[in-house]
């Protein structure tokens, strides 16, 4: 009983080998039987070029990873293997690697700091400080950032350029500067006009929820130069009346 096993055993190993080989030679057949094409280069194409330029000559394409880079915008190719020029047979699968584009940075509130402070938060963000410019101001402290150029909380590259505007302090000389009189008592705006011959045009408003006679609009702004300026504008509220 034991030798008819070993038989049947012998005898389905050497089946299986010959449908083994077979196959192999079959398949071998198949893959020399399809012609030799040349890699077409995909890289700096987009996913969807690549795809259809790909597929009209018989190759398979298969994405094999992404990265991010600062100079090659999302979804496009930044590697491809085999590397174009390459002799292969007609279906070669083509791995790819795609761009993520460059990574983006949120750019950190740097008013009220001074430069160093926001030179610090600037490199803590992969950013680069800028130009700082130096403009007089009555309401911020001498050498303490006024203004950025790109909005706190904007999404930018890694690596780009924040520039600054940092208060000189007090204007020397004649020049004069508005003072910011929002939320203060109209009578401080008087004072400040009277002192410099300007004429206040003021515009009552009732509101329940701010003290009477305090100023809730200016126009000019805070800090705009007011030197040859005849009047400003200014919005106060008022009592309401009793029912």
């Amino acid at each position: 009983m034991s030798k008819k096993i070993l038989k049947l055993f012998i005898v389905l190993a050497i089946v299986g080998a010959a449908c083994y080989l077979a196959c192999n030679m079959i398949m071998n057949a198949l893959v020399h039987s399809k012609k030799e094409v040349t890699t077409p280069n995909i890289v700096g194409k987009s996913l969807h070029n690549a795809l259809e330029e790909l597929s009209s000559k018989g190759f398979v394409l298969k994405k094999e990873g992404e990265e991010t880079n600062q100079n090659v915008p999302a979804g496009t190719i930044l590697r491809q293997n085999p590397v174009a020029g390459m002799i292969v047979r007609e279906g070669k699968v083509i791995k790819i690697t795609i761009s993520q584009g460059g990574e983006m940075i949120y750019v950190p509130d740097l008013i009220g700091q001074t430069i160093r402070s926001a030179d610090i938060a600037l490199r803590h963000s992969t950013l680069v400080m800028g130009e700082v410019l130096r403009k007089f101001s009555v309401v911020v402290e001498k050498d303490i950032v006024i203004s950025q150029d790109v909005k706190a909380g904007s999404k930018v590259d890694k690596d780009s350029v924040v520039n600054i505007v940092v208060s000189d302090g007090i204007p020397t000389g004649d020049m004069v500067l508005m003072p910011d009189f929002t939320n203060k008592n109209i009578e401080e705006a008087k004072i400040w006009a009277q002192q410099y011959d300007i004429v206040l045009n003021i515009t009552t408003e009732e509101n329940s929820d701010v003290a009477a006679d305090t100023v809730i609009k200016q126009y000019p702004e805070a800090d705009a130069d007011v030197t040859d300026v005849k009047s400003i504008n200014l919005n106060v509220t008022c009592s309401q009346a009793t029912p």
